[in-house]
C-alpha cells in the first residue's frame, strides 16, 4: 500500500514537470473561424504577416549570441523562409486592395528585447522554446486557413506552413532536450 501511495504522489509532483502545457486558445483563431471568402484572405493575411515579422526579429536578436551552429544556420533558413512568405503575402494583400494592419519589422517587441539581453546557452534557453511557441501559432493559424482560405494558393502556402513549421518544432524541442537536458 506504501508503494502505490508513494508511486502515486511522485506521479502527483512529476506530471506538471514533464507534461507540456496546453497553449491557451489564440483569439486569433477564433475570430478568423467566423470569416470566409475574401474576408477571411485578407484578415488572415494581416494577421499572420506581424506574427512572421516578429519571428525574424526574434531570429535575429537570437542570432548574434547564440552558441550552437545547426541553430544559427537554422536561423537563418527561417528569417529567409518568412521574409519570402512576408513578401508574397504583402502583394496578395495589395491585389485585394488591402494594407497590412500592423508591422513588426524592425520592431524591438517584448520578446526581441528579452534576447538581445542574453547570450549563449541562457539565450538559447530563452530563445527556442520562445520560438517553438511562435510556430505554433503560425501552424494554428494557417491550419484553419489550409481549409478555410479563398485564394487557392494561400491555402497552398498555409498547408506548407502548417507542414513545415510542425516540424520545426519538434526539432526545436529536440535541440533543447539534447543540449539542456534537465
Amino acid at each position: 500500500m506504501r508503494i502505490v501511495v508513494a508511486a502515486l504522489l511522485l506521479l502527483t509532483i512529476a506530471s506538471p514537470l514533464t507534461a507540456a502545457p496546453s497553449p491557451a486558445p489564440d483569439p486569433a483563431v477564433a475570430s478568423l473561424a467566423a470569416l470566409s471568402g475574401p474576408a477571411f484572405d485578407t484578415a488572415y493575411l494581416r494577421t499572420l504577416i506581424p506574427v512572421h515579422e516578429e519571428a525574424v526579429e526574434i531570429a535575429m536578436a537570437a542570432t548574434l549570441t547564440a552558441d550552437h551552429t545547426e541553430l544559427l544556420k537554422w536561423n537563418q533558413r527561417l528569417v529567409e523562409r518568412k521574409n519570402a512568405q512576408v513578401r508574397q503575402m504583402l502583394t496578395w494583400l495589395r491585389e485585394a486592395g488591402a494594407s497590412p494592419a500592423q508591422r513588426n519589422v524592425g520592431v524591438a517587441t517584448p520578446a526581441v528585447k528579452k534576447l538581445r539581453g542574453l547570450k549563449g546557452g541562457a539565450l538559447e534557453r530563452a530563445y527556442v522554446p520562445m520560438m517553438a511557441s511562435h510556430l505554433e501559432r503560425s501552424v494554428a493559424l494557417s491550419r484553419l486557413a489550409a481549409t478555410k482560405a479563398h485564394r487557392p494558393e494561400l491555402r497552398a502556402v498555409a498547408q506548407e506552413i502548417v507542414r513545415v513549421e510542425s516540424q520545426e518544432v519538434t526539432l526545436l524541442r529536440g535541440w533543447l532536450r539534447k543540449w539542456y537536458p534537465g
